[in-house]
């Protein structure tokens, strides 16, 4: 799949000022990609899972679009494209995290959000995502980042269940398989999972570090993105607010050599008013995911 949107057949176009999403018939369309890499020589695999905002036409039929938009990571995949070629690939969720957070494990499912008949069959996990789960934020969120409804009645399981099938277990596979290719050319390998956070009070550093709290990466990786951090004059902070979602705590295996971090990049950095993103300060974020990724191939 190309990066130009002259490509697709879309049936429905949501405006924004400077960013269109677009709500889509063909389900396939949607579909995680692995972008580059087609002769992989890089010990560090890039994953967008918040960047999509493509819409399943059947989906959204009852649901509130604008709504749905707030929960994008604006930018994210922006920032990486220009990495990606024949040895550095990209991992990217097409489909809208409002319709499917992949960030999330399955079995995350919201009781508020299920029909009555479903919901008393599907058993909810009683451990770190409950919290998730009863704020909103489920493997289908319920609200949108204004803590709005998304949708204006329930959903059967099985239309949750196809979301999974169609958008969730794919990008998991995706990433397990580039891993495992990259562990083949390296001894060591860094999945660095890319995210966007919004401004908020109190004031958020430039860049937010999750290594999961020191379980999905060695500090060797997170201090050599410390010393890029400095290098580039960003502050940051390490697992607050943001530690990691499932991608960190799913692939981040230290004890065979597959570390993950999570990073959060302050949309203030490069975000304007109307969503006009500043092509300069893009510009100097690929740099800093790039430098990222040279340092990080020099010790795997």
């Amino acid at each position: 799949m190309s990066f130009s949107a002259n490509n697709f057949l879309f049936d429905d176009v949501f405006r924004t000022p400077s960013l269109d999403a677009f709500a889509v018939e063909d389900p396939t369309l949607l579909n995680p990609q692995k972008l580059g890499g087609e002769n992989l020589n890089s010990p560090v695999i890039l994953s967008v899972p918040h960047g999509g905002n493509f819409y399943p036409a059947k989906m959204v039929e009852y649901a509130d679009l604008k709504e749905m938009r707030t929960l994008e990571d604006v930018g994210s995949d922006i920032i990486i494209f220009p990495l990606i070629d024949l040895e550095q690939c990209a991992i990217i969720a097409n489909c809208s995290r409002a319709i499917i957070d992949v960030n999330r494990p399955e079995t995350a499912l919201d009781p508020k959000l299920l029909s009555n008949a479903d919901n008393r069959n599907e058993p909810i996990p009683k451990n770190r995502w409950q919290r998730y789960i009863n704020s909103g934020y489920g493997v289908t969120p319920r609200l949108s980042s204004r803590r709005n409804p998304l949708y204006k009645k329930a959903l059967p399981m099985s239309a949750i269940q196809e979301r999974i099938n169609y958008w969730h277990k794919p990008y998991h596979q995706l990433i397990s398989q580039t891993v495992s290719q990259a562990q083949k050319l390296f001894t060591k390998t860094l999945l660095l999972d890319i995210h966007s956070m919004p401004q908020s009070s109190p004031k958020l550093p430039d860049i937010v570090i999750g290594n999961f709290n020191g379980l999905s990466a060695s500090m060797e990786f997170t201090n050599l993105i410390i010393k890029v951090i400095n290098q580039f004059g960003f502050t940051f902070s390490i697992n607050t607010p943001y530690a990691g979602g499932f991608i960190t705590e799913c692939h981040g295996k230290p004890n065979e050599n597959r570390h993950a971090v999570q990073i959060e990049i302050n949309r203030d950095l490069y975000l304007k008013e109307n969503y006009t993103i500043s092509s300069e300060a893009v510009s100097k974020l690929t740099d800093f995911i790039e430098k990222i990724i040279k340092s990080v191939t020099l010790i795997c």
